[in-house]
């Protein structure tokens, strides 16, 4: 049976088949994982701002869920680290992050991750906190939070501007612009890079890398593990409208599927939209019959083609949409938790 959802009914789906499906692989080790979920906010009770905001009451709901003993809460340095190196994770791992700079950060997320206990990620653009932007921390601000240990610093760059439609050097420029005023404010340089929007490109990798940049994130659905490229891992995102306890426990219960020898390289579109999609499943995983890849812009899930038993091609026919797009492709794995498998890919073209 080959699992199909929709964008708009698939989280109901998904949550209705998570109750009946048993374990793909019973005899997987169930205490460790080459697998994390990286979780991704903004804005903290500013009902003004959806699109990046969540609710306090939706915050609040959630840090109670991720209180449950089955959650490891992880800094994300450690597991970025134990993906560089391969090392194993404890089940269900998460990962806490936040972008941008905005206050509410600092008035209404901070006392709450506080009092909970969790570390997370704090990625600044420093342009809007340099100019006193209306809606954003000061630098007082942000050094009161550094002094917590359970506060960590990441790169975002300067402007948060879309950085590929940036020159290479006007990306590098941003990018140590940043880091001058990181070392002046917080006498710091973050090694861990979160990409504006999301967006990034295998030369937007080399820059970071050039700058010491040992890290980055983007913002695309997806478990993050070893076999993923560690210049662009991906996280979840929340807003009001995607902050539904049901569809948090399906992220926060999700689990890497162990992917290798995957295509395209790059997730910009060029004259190749529709990509062609192409990704080998480690031969430890069972059940490639019930997989189903979903691309975000279809109401229907895409063709898969398997070749060789676990070579997965994934086919269609309709181009992705000018700006971000993403392919989400799922089955059921063991202990009745997903495997999720994601690619972001960027149309940029006039």
């Amino acid at each position: 049976m080959k699992f199909i959802f929709s964008m708009a009914g698939g989280l109901l789906f998904l949550l209705s088949v998570l109750m009946l499906s048993g374990p793909a692989q019973s005899d997987e080790k169930a205490k460790a994982e080459n697998s994390a979920v990286i979780l991704m906010y903004h804005r903290f009770g500013e009902e003004e701002y959806p699109s990046t905001n969540i609710s306090l009451t939706q915050f609040e709901a959630q840090l109670a869920e991720l209180k449950d003993p089955k959650y490891n809460i992880k800094p994300l340095s450690q597991i970025v680290s134990a993906l560089k190196e391969g090392r194993s994770l404890p089940p269900r791992t998460i990962g806490l992050s936040i972008d941008d700079g905005f206050l509410s950060i600092y008035k209404e997320a901070w006392p709450r991750l506080r009092k909970a206990g969790f570390p997370f990620t704090l990625f600044l653009s420093t342009q809007s906190i340099e100019e006193n932007s209306v809606g954003y921390m000061n630098w007082d601000q942000i050094r009161e939070m550094q002094q917590d240990p359970l506060v960590s610093i990441g790169h975002h760059g300067h402007s948060h501007a879309h950085l590929l439609n940036m020159s290479a050097d006007a990306v590098d420029q941003d990018i140590k612009r940043a880091g001058v005023l990181y070392q002046k404010e917080l006498r710091l340089m973050p090694e861990i890079f979160a990409y504006p929007y999301g967006e990034f490109s295998p030369e937007m990798e080399n820059i970071l890398k050039k700058n010491g940049l040992k890290a980055a994130f983007g913002q695309y659905s997806s478990a993050a593990s070893s076999d993923r490229n560690i210049m662009a891992l991906p996280r979840f995102a929340f807003n009001e409208k995607y902050a539904t306890m049901g569809r948090f426990k399906l992220i926060t219960s999700a689990r890497a599927l162990p992917v290798q020898d995957i295509l395209p390289i790059s997730p910009v579109l060029k004259e190749n939209n529709p990509p062609t999609i192409g990704f080998t499943v480690k031969e430890n995983v069972r059940g490639l019959g019930a997989l189903g890849c979903f691309p975000s812009h279809m109401r229907e899930a895409a063709d898969i083609k398997r070749i060789g038993g676990n070579r997965i091609e994934v086919r269609f026919d309709q181009p992705f949409p000018k700006g971000r797009s993403r392919i989400n492709c799922t089955m059921p794995g063991p202990d009745k938790r997903w495997y999720w498998f994601g690619m972001p890919f960027f149309n940029m073209e006039p």
